[in-house]
């Protein structure tokens, strides 16, 4: 488990749209508002880039079944 480094003082992030939405689609959740560490900024960027490529994957081959 990462032993995220938050900065003091940060306000609390999201909405009600779920977690999923704010930090990708929604902009609700912006973590280089709360993050110290660049590194840990630049993975989880990273991270999220992934998992959204791997999202356009499935949707583009028809594996994707939202409901």
């Amino acid at each position: 488990m990462i032993k995220w480094l938050f900065k003091y003082g940060a306000e609390p992030q999201g909405s009600s749209d779920g977690f999923w939405y704010d930090i990708t689609d929604g902009g609700y959740i912006k973590p280089e508002e709360v993050l110290i560490d660049a590194n840990q900024l630049s993975e989880l960027n990273n991270a999220l880039a992934i998992v959204r490529d791997f999202e356009q994957a499935l949707e583009t081959e028809g594996l994707l079944n939202e409901f």
